[in-house]
């Protein structure tokens, strides 16, 4: 538990296997709890918390107990964001359907009947996280690689989480470690290749531009450089994030592949809410991220439903080119 509140205060992503059985609501109430303590939270809003962790965990248990599920449900703790706008993320990921078609809980939730004995926890979530929350496809952490299912999420205000997050890493106030593009791409890349994607990355590197590019598949691709990580998906905006914010940007990696294959298997996939992560947008301001437009579907899949190799990385994907005279207008243009 100490190693992964430390996970968490130095910008990691903490993670902890939940009981498939009834106490896997009181597992998340006491590690979410210890947690936020740690990251001095305001005692009003570790309570929130906890209280919206035991519902998500309730919930998991609540579906498991219809439908058994290969893996126990996971609990993800990192902080995003930074200075007064720094929040504690939260996420309970568990590998059954669920939401993916039909069914999804839409922004405002309905209330249940006044008389109703249940099927309120996404209500009180609602309300106490001041509409921070959703659901989105994503990978396990802990379950093994490749193990695909579905992320629901909260998120709490944690300015002092941040300053304490600072402080424990040894960083300067608004500066990400690691430093260096090299460094940031590295980092990303373990993570995804801890999730399944290890082989199917492509990675090129300019140390002397200090940049990094590393494609995923066919029009997911990362770049880091001087401070920013960007991330290009099929159909949506570029986004971008400091390298504070590694985790969100691996996590938002994840979702927008499982996304995109989600969309090429046969019948309709219910949108999700993203991961509702501040993004800086061109002219300096965050503000939430939202799904954008209709999303094409850049990939064949196999038999095995992952993206054919021949297809898997942009047509024209050539990393040398990234680190020619025209680097500035091809960023300028993203």
């Amino acid at each position: 538990m100490d190693d992964g509140l430390r996970m968490v205060q130095s910008r990691a992503c903490g993670a902890w296997a939940l009981p498939g059985d009834p106490t896997c609501a009181g597992v998340a109430r006491r590690l979410f709890r210890q947690v936020a303590s740690g990251l001095a939270l305001e005692p009003e809003a570790v309570d929130d918390g906890v209280t919206m962790v035991s519902e998500l965990a309730a919930n998991t248990l609540h579906v498991q107990q219809r439908r058994p599920a290969p893996a126990n449900p996971e609990l993800w703790l990192y902080l995003r964001g930074a200075g007064p706008r720094a929040e504690l993320v939260c996420k309970v990921f568990d590998t059954l359907p669920g939401w993916v078609r039909g069914n999804v809980p839409g922004r405002a939730v309905s209330r249940a009947p006044a008389d109703a004995m249940s099927g309120r926890g996404l209500e009180v979530v609602h309300e106490l996280s001041a509409g921070r929350w959703g659901h989105h496809l994503s990978r396990a952490r802990l379950a093994g690689t490749a193990l695909r299912g579905k992320a629901v999420w909260f998120a709490l205000p944690a300015p002092a989480a941040d300053r304490e997050a600072d402080r424990e890493a040894g960083r300067v106030p608004g500066r990400g470690d690691p430093v260096t593009a090299g460094e940031a791409m590295t980092e990303l890349e373990k993570d995804l290749g801890a999730r399944g994607f290890a082989g199917k990355l492509v990675r090129a590197d300019d140390p002397g531009a200090d940049m990094a590019v590393l494609s995923i598949a066919s029009g997911l691709t990362l770049w880091c450089r001087s401070g920013t990580a960007w991330l290009r998906a099929p159909g949506t905006a570029v986004r971008q994030w400091g390298y504070c914010d590694l985790v969100e940007v691996g996590e938002q990696a994840v979702q927008e592949y499982e996304t995109t294959i989600a969309i090429a298997e046969p019948g309709a996939l219910a949108a999700a809410t993203r991961t509702g992560a501040l993004v800086t947008s061109g002219t300096g301001d965050t503000t939430p991220n939202r799904p954008s437009g209709k999303r094409r579907r850049p990939w064949k899949l196999t038999a095995d439903g992952e993206p054919s190799r021949s297809v898997r990385l942009e047509e024209n994907f050539n990393p040398s080119s990234f680190f020619g005279t025209d680097r500035g207008s091809r960023e300028a243009g993203s």
